[in-house]
């Protein structure tokens, strides 16, 4: 007599996040006092309007402007972390404000590092005045981490355009004892600087999430890198 043949149950798909995914996020959470629901469901964030003078959203394609949600944001920045876990092993994060303060925190937390965040500018403001000034070169406010030494240091920015920045941080990590430098971008410019890892590049102007500001004025994509410790 036949025996009939049981089939194997079927495994449900694992509803759980990636490692990657949960730390990026949470880090830029944390760094931003984003609500939890902006940051883990970036389709249902609240209306956005762009901080400074240009308050219009109706840009195009052809305006050469790109507008990168909190989703594409996530996205990038797990590629970026595993391109860089294949041949580098950073123990340390630093993040230059202001953009690389939010791409430099969601990195070191892909990658389980300490982060740091300092401040490189052209821009610099005297004590007591209200006017700032810029300078031909870019220059570090403060020092660096002292926590550097003898480490692999990952020197984080948002944007590579010229290099200055990431040259001189690079310059004044290993001034500071650090063993090994490398340097990472989320974006670079046809024929501008190369840093050793990036995610995307465009010639378009980026706009990136913390850019903006929701409407209905509770969080703050625009935080002052002061506020987040740079």
């Amino acid at each position: 007599m036949a025996t009939k043949r049981q089939s194997k149950p079927t495994e449900k798909a694992s509803s759980k996040k990636s490692p990657t995914s949960k730390s990026s996020r949470t880090q830029a959470e944390k760094l931003v006092s984003i609500p939890e629901d902006l940051v883990l469901a970036p389709q249902v964030e609240a209306p956005r309007q762009p901080t400074g003078k240009d308050q219009s959203r109706g840009r195009s394609a052809s305006s050469g402007v790109k507008e990168l949600t909190w989703k594409e944001f996530d996205r990038a920045v797990q590629q970026l972390a595993g391109s860089i876990q294949e041949t580098f092993e950073p123990q340390v994060v630093v993040g230059v404000a202001h953009g690389g303060v939010f791409v430099g925190g969601a990195l070191a937390g892909a990658l389980g590092c300490p982060f740091f965040p300092v401040r490189i500018s052209r821009r610099s403001r005297d004590r007591g005045s209200s006017t700032p000034r810029t300078s031909k070169t870019p220059q570090l406010a403060g020092e660096m981490p002292a926590e550097l030494k003898g480490r692999r240091v990952l020197i984080v920015d948002d944007v590579a355009s010229s290099g200055d920045t990431l040259e001189l941080a690079t310059a004044l990590a290993r001034e500071a004892g650090a063993k090994k430098v490398a340097t990472a971008c989320l974006m670079t410019k046809p024929g501008g600087f190369s840093p050793d890892y990036s995610a995307l590049s465009s010639a378009s102007l980026m706009v990136f999430p913390w850019d903006y500001e929701p409407s209905t004025g509770d969080a703050r994509f625009d935080e002052d890198p002061d506020k987040a410790g740079a």
